[in-house]
């Protein structure tokens, strides 16, 4: 007579990783580049990157098989906001004076 036994396996959780997950895996394979950096665009690299992490719950929405491509996308409106900051503070000491 012979016996099998058969393993219970419990799966729990997700199959795929979550969108936060994938980012934060693809924002882990920049360490040796951020390391190479020199100090004022390694805080460049961070302002970036949190834009990212900002930006993720939009970037959920984003059908992306490639992680990379929200995450240009939240690092550009992270530029463009930065620079529309700039211009209204442009704006408002011009019409201070």
């Amino acid at each position: 007579m012979i016996l099998f036994r058969v393993a219970r396996i419990n799966i729990m959780g997700r199959t795929v990783p979550t969108w936060r997950d994938r980012i934060e895996s693809e924002i882990g394979t920049l360490s040796r580049f951020n390391r190479a950096l020199n100090h004022g665009d390694r805080i460049a690299l961070e302002i970036l990157i949190e834009g990212v992490r900002n930006r993720r719950a939009a970037g959920g929405m984003m059908p992306s098989v490639d992680p990379w491509k929200p995450m240009l996308v939240s690092m550009l409106l992270e530029c463009y906001s930065k620079i529309a900051e700039l211009e209204r503070t442009l704006e408002d000491l011009s019409s201070e004076r």
